[in-house]
C-alpha cells in the first residue's frame, strides 16, 4: 500500500499505531511511505494542504510511522523521487535535462525531468538515501522516478512520440556517451547531434542509456548496504509491454528502463499499470505482466492500481479517461491482474480507502475480501 500523507492522522484522527492496525485489517504486508529525509515533491496528489493541516511532520515522526508499522509486522519501503525533485533542482540547475529539440524540459503541469547522468545531484541524492536508511532502518528502499525524463501518463492509446520526448541530449550525455563507446560526433549543436545519435547510433544509444538506469541503482544500493547489507531495492516501473505503440518498446527505448538488464539490480518490481490514467482495459494486464515476467522470470511483480481517478480535468481533459472508479472495477481489476500474475498488488493509495469508506463507499470492503481470499 503507497501511504504517502499523514492523512490517517490529521483527517481521520488515528494515531499511529491504530493506523496501523486498520492496515492490518486491510490485509496489507508492505507500505511505501514518504519520510521527511528526502521528501517527495508535491505530484499528481497533491499533499501540501493535509500535511500542512497538523502538526509538522518531522523525521521523528516518520521514525515513530515506521516503528508502528514494524511493529504490527508490516514491511517498511521508504520512497525516493530519484530524478524527480525540483527543489533540488534549483540546486543543481544544469542537471535540467535537454529533449532532442535542444530544448531543456519545460514544467508539464506539475512534473519537470531530472537527467541521469548529472554527478552533484546523483550525489546529493545519494546522501539523503543514506540517512534515510541510517535513521528510519526501512526494510526497503523503493525507487521512483528511477529512469529518462518522460510524462507517462500521457501516453494513452494512440499517443505519437516525437523529439520532445527523447532524452537527454545535454552537453554531459553527449560527451559522456562518445566516451564511453568511442564514438565521434560531427560539431553542431545539441540538435544536430542529436540527429545524428538517434538516426546513426540509435541501437547503442538506448543500450547505453540503459546501463546509466542500471549502474545509478547498482551504486545507490552499494551505499545503502555499507550500513544496512539486507536492505531490499523496489523499483517503480513503467508498465508499457514491448508491443504498445506499434512495437515501439517504450519503457526500454524512451524511458531507459530495460528489464533484463535491471534483472540483477532489483529485487521487486512494481509496474504503474493505472488503468484509468493510461486508457487501458483490464485485459492490458495480461500482456503487461506476461511481458515483464519473460525478462523477470524470478523477481517479483506487483501491479499497481488506482483507487481513485486522476487526470479528468483541466490540461488533462480529452484524453478519454474514465471518470470515476467503483468498487466493482476496482474488484475487477485486481482480480484481472492477479489472474494474470501478478505475485501481489500495489494500491495507490491508502487515504482513497479511508475517504470512500467515509463517503459511504465499500472499496475498503473490497480490499479487505481480496486480501481474504
Amino acid at each position: 500500500m503507497k501511504v504517502y500523507d499523514y492523512q490517517w492522522a490529521t483527517s481521520f484522527g488515528m494515531d499511529a499505531a491504530t493506523a496501523a492496525g486498520e492496515l492490518v485489517r486491510d490485509g496489507i504486508d508492505t507500505v511505501l511511505m514518504r519520510n521527511q529525509i528526502d521528501p517527495l515533491p508535491t505530484s499528481g496528489v497533491d499533499q501540501e494542504g493535509y500535511l500542512a493541516s497538523g502538526a509538522p511532520m518531522l523525521v521523528s515522526t516518520d521514525r515513530d510511522w515506521s516503528d508502528a508499522l514494524h511493529a504490527s509486522g508490516i514491511r517498511v519501503y521508504q520512497t525516493t523521487a530519484l530524478f524527480f525533485d525540483p527543489e533540488l533542482l534549483h540546486s543543481f540547475p544544469d542537471a535540467r535535462a535537454v529533449d532532442a529539440n535542444g530544448d531543456p524540459d519545460a514544467w508539464f503541469d506539475w512534473y519537470l525531468g531530472v537527467c541521469p547522468t548529472h554527478e552533484g545531484y546523483l550525489e546529493a541524492k545519494i546522501d539523503r538515501l543514506q540517512r534515510v536508511v541510517t535513521e528510519l532502518e526501512p526494510d526497503g528502499l523503493f525507487l521512483s522516478f528511477t529512469r529518462y525524463p518522460g510524462f507517462w501518463e500521457n501516453w494513452v492509446p494512440g499517443y505519437t512520440f516525437t523529439n520532445a520526448d527523447r532524452y537527454c541530449f545535454c552537453f554531459r550525455c553527449r560527451a559522456r556517451f562518445c566516451e564511453d563507446l568511442g564514438i565521434e560526433l560531427p560539431p553542431g549543436d545539441a540538435v544536430t547531434q542529436a540527429r545524428v545519435i538517434l538516426e546513426e547510433h540509435g541501437v547503442v544509444w538506448a543500450a547505453w542509456r540503459a546501463r546509466r538506469i542500471v549502474a545509478v541503482i547498482d551504486r545507490i544500493a552499494a551505499a545503502v548496504r555499507a550500513g544496512r547489507p539486507q536492505i531490499e531495492i523496489m523499483l517503480n516501473t513503467l508498465a508499457f509491454p514491448a508491443s504498445d505503440f506499434a512495437g515501439l518498446d517504450a519503457r526500454r527505448e524512451v524511458a531507459a528502463q530495460d528489464l533484463g538488464l535491471l534483472h540483477g539490480s532489483v529485487d521487486r518490481f512494481e509496474l504503474m499499470t493505472y488503468l484509468q490514467i493510461l486508457g487501458r482495459p483490464d485485459s492490458w494486464l495480461e500482456v503487461v505482466v506476461a511481458d515483464a515476467r519473460r525478462a523477470l522470470p524470478d523477481r517479483p511483480l506487483y501491479c499497481t492500481l488506482q483507487v481513485a481517478p486522476l487526470y479528468t480535468e483541466g490540461i488533462h481533459a480529452g484524453r478519454g479517461r474514465a471518470e470515476e472508479i467503483t468498487a466493482d472495477d476496482l474488484d475487477h481489476s485486481a482480480r484481472a491482474a492477479l489472474d494474470a500474475g501478478a505475485d501481489g498488488l500495489v494500491f495507490y493509495h491508502w487515504t482513497d480507502f479511508l475517504v470512500d469508506e467515509a463517503a459511504g463507499g465499500h472499496k475498503r470492503a473490497v480490499l479487505r475480501e481480496l486480501s481474504g481470499d
